[in-house]
């Protein structure tokens, strides 16, 4: 743990040489990373964490505040206790929040790797309507559902995110789990939506970042992938073949291989 004048930050350290920050995404936690962690230790110094409400990161975000910086000063807490430049990897909602971070706090970073970050406000405004209100039908849905009573509703992201059935698909224990964190899901969503990063921002953001999207992700997210990339001045595309938005847990080796070439190739590692 690492301490916050606000709330306890879940901060998790093993191995030796250049540290590797990662950062989960909404319904995940630092233990999510242990498949792609694990091995990178062997060769650099890996930090884990999660993010507002999820593990062992205390809830930070109130009603009336500014969640985004909420969700940055968990990133900073833990920069300021690994205390050295980084290397950050981020999934998901944690790799908008790592967006955001890079671009208004000028952290040391040594590079980013960004698996499927949610830049859907990408969308509007790239021309891209129809699926921006993709998008937003499926999370008014979400949450109109949500608010309504149904226990299940958060069905609605995870069949976005990976294809219809996926949700009925998962053991009770797993759907169970996911139903506890509808909320605070909810909130990341609408943390998301409340503060975007404007794409002036993103062209200033001299950070070596690799973008990583599934083949078999939703269209959404793979086009608004393709447009932060269009936007980063050093950034390039890579296509993850046979994968969708949950990556981490379905291919952790290549993941693996994909950080630590993105990390050797500017001179990491």
């Amino acid at each position: 743990m690492t301490a916050h004048p606000q709330a306890t930050v879940e901060y998790q350290e093993t191995g030796h040489g250049q540290a590797i920050v990662f950062v989960p995404g909404s319904f995940s936690t630092g233990s999510s990373w242990r498949n792609i962690s694990t091995p990178l230790s062997e060769r650099y110094r890996t930090v884990t964490t999660s993010l507002s409400g999820y593990g062992k990161t205390q809830e930070r975000r109130r009603p009336g505040g500014t969640h985004i910086e909420d969700e940055m000063d968990v990133l900073e807490a833990v920069l300021e206790t690994a205390g050295t430049p980084v290397h950050l990897v981020a999934h998901s909602f944690g790799a908008w929040v790592a967006l955001a971070f890079a671009t208004r706090r000028n952290p040391k970073l040594l590079s980013m790797t960004l698996l499927e970050p949610t830049a859907f406000n990408l969308l509007g405004l790239g021309g891209e309507s129809a699926l921006n209100q993709e998008v937003h039908t499926m999370t008014g849905r979400y949450m109109t559902e949500w608010e309504s009573g149904n226990q299940k509703a958060v069905r609605h992201v995870i069949d976005f995110y990976g294809e219809a059935g996926t949700f009925d698909a998962y053991p009770p224990a797993l759907q169970e789990k996911l139903v506890g964190y509808t909320p605070t899901n909810i909130l990341d969503w609408k943390t998301g939506y409340a503060d975007s990063i404007k794409p002036a921002d993103l062209d200033t953001l001299k950070v070596p970042t690799l973008v990583v999207c599934g083949g078999l992700s939703h269209m959404a997210m793979q086009r608004c992938n393709q447009l932060l990339v269009d936007h980063l001045p050093q950034a390039r595309f890579m296509t993850l073949e046979g994968a969708n938005h949950f990556m981490v847990a379905t291919h952790a080796p290549d993941l693996t291989h994909a950080i630590e070439h993105h990390i050797r190739s500017i001179g990491g590692g």
